[in-house]
């Protein structure tokens, strides 16, 4: 099984994580609430100027967001939050498009937090895609985006369930 969380050590985690914890999230699937307020927060994109399902796209607007935000002093920055959650939807979305994944809300180890999951595999592929890309903020890690989500997409699909 693998999942794709924090590195236990602290350590910058890799796009695929081998889980050591023994037991699996639990996951309920959305409300129509949490749905909807996935769908509005990824649409705002759009006003921003941003082709929400374009990969590239997506890349180059985390990357001038994180690099405009470093620049600023420390006491200059506000808050990333909404940068983050909006970035880290908008992720989980394009692997939802083109790996078949789900979304859910995963309750476990790492306390609760929204998640991708493949529901015909309970307890296989996790995906926590807010907190891939907050990981990437807090390290300050432009370019990526793109080969990440490329990676996660392809990782899905030749996992054990498809492979």
């Amino acid at each position: 099984m693998s999942w794709f969380r924090k590195a236990s050590d602290g350590a910058a985690p890799s796009a695929s994580v081998d889980a050591t914890d023994p037991q699996p999230p639990e996951i309920e699937p959305l409300t129509e609430d949490e749905a909807e307020w996935v769908r509005s927060t990824i649409a705002g994109l759009e006003e921003q100027g941003v082709e929400r399902y374009d990969i590239d796209d997506l890349g180059r607007h985390y990357d001038e967001l994180l690099s405009g935000w470093i620049r600023l002093r420390d006491a200059d920055r506000p808050d990333p939050d909404r940068i983050i959650t909006q970035i880290g939807l908008a992720f989980g979305q394009l692997i939802v498009n083109h790996a078949g994944l789900e979304w859910g809300v995963a309750t476990g180890p790492r306390g609760v937090e929204i998640a991708l999951h493949r529901p015909a595999k309970p307890g296989g592929f996790v995906v926590y895609p807010i907190s891939v890309v907050s990981e990437r903020w807090g390290a300050g890690e432009t370019g990526h985006l793109p080969a990440l989500t490329r990676a996660t997409i392809a990782a899905v699909l030749d996992g054990p369930e498809y492979g």
